[in-house]
């Protein structure tokens, strides 16, 4: 049956025009968590210093009725040589043999690149793709897990835990700012040190792919992120931790993008201080909740959360097949 349905399909390589419409595929797929077609296109124009993208929309006649990519690190970068596919079909062609004839092109395509580990992910609720990717070999690797946080109904004790926070880091000389009031012309230098350091402890079985300072530079100019409510802490002259949250301009739910500090101030209260301040702002804007995502095991951040008042949602789940 997979093989009947893998010869409806035909697949054409895709543009950044094509990218609202990859938004409407994921959004149809995931309507509790919607895509934004703004900030999808944004990224897919934008090149990576270090990573090697393609991607196809996926046409049954002349209909199309999905797309997939194709993501991984330049080989010098990582010799292990993971390669990871994604993508998805609209509802209404997305059955367990659909899902299968678009997987095994692009596994195809990958290992013909030189991939040796594949993977692909699946939200943890969706068993139509979860048993797709265990039917055609691959093994579970890691829990993403996410957060949800209701910022009304925890309106007064976030902004109590604010204040108490303003006052621990005031009392230990760490300033609390936004990038768009701090006036250091290496700030986004220092800003991408910070997250490099801070990246390499994030729990992970697939390495992590280094980023150039101008990526950095792209992030804070995407249609998600703004100037004004990217938080970052510092001590001296140095940025010692941020925390931002992304405002999809179109639709979508409010996440967070990064949390992130300096290994030789963890412990001091810095990484609460600072998403106390991004969701203290976001209850100013009139958002009612945000989102947020970390691995299973990193246990430092789950405690976070739970303090906060978060409460899990269905998260992702990663699987890897070796080739």
């Amino acid at each position: 049956m997979a093989g009947t349905v893998a010869q409806q399909f035909a697949f054409r390589a895709a543009t950044s025009d094509d990218a609202a419409f990859a938004a409407d595929v994921m959004t149809a797929v995931t309507p509790e968590s919607p895509w934004d077609p703004v900030s999808l296109r944004y990224w897919w124009s934008q090149p990576d210093e270090f990573t090697e993208v393609v991607r196809f929309i996926v046409l049954r006649g002349e209909r199309p009725i999905g797309f997939t990519q194709i993501d991984h690190a330049r080989w010098d970068v990582q010799p292990e040589r993971y390669a990871s596919i994604r993508g998805d079909l609209m509802p209404t062609d997305r059955t367990r043999d659909a899902l299968s004839a678009l997987l095994a092109p692009m596994e195809e395509r990958a290992i013909a690149d030189g991939a040796r580990i594949l993977r692909v992910s699946a939200n943890e609720d969706d068993a139509l793709r979860s048993g797709t990717i265990l039917g055609r070999g691959y093994r579970k690797d890691r829990h993403q897990r996410r957060w949800e946080l209701d910022l009304v109904a925890n309106r007064e004790r976030l902004l109590a835990m604010t204040a108490e926070s303003r006052e621990r880091m005031q009392k230990e000389g760490v300033r609390l700012m936004t990038l768009a009031e701090d006036t250091d012309p290496d700030v986004i230098t220092k800003v991408w040190r910070l997250s490099e350091e801070a990246g390499d402890d994030v729990p992970t079985t697939v390495p992590r792919i280094p980023e150039a300072t101008e990526s950095y530079t792209r992030w804070t100019n995407a249609p998600e992120i703004h100037r004004d409510r990217f938080w970052i802490a510092r001590i001296g002259d140095d940025v010692v931790g941020l925390s931002v949250l992304g405002y999809p301009p179109m639709r979508g739910i409010v996440g967070t993008e990064w949390t992130a500090t300096a290994r030789a101030v963890r412990g001091r209260g810095i990484a609460r201080a600072l998403k106390c301040e991004t969701v203290a702002q976001a209850i100013a804007l009139g958002v009612d909740r945000v989102r947020t995502g970390n691995d299973a095991a990193n246990a430092p951040i789950l405690h976070l959360n739970e303090t906060m008042g978060y409460h899990p949602v269905p998260g992702r789940i990663d699987y890897l097949r070796a080739v």
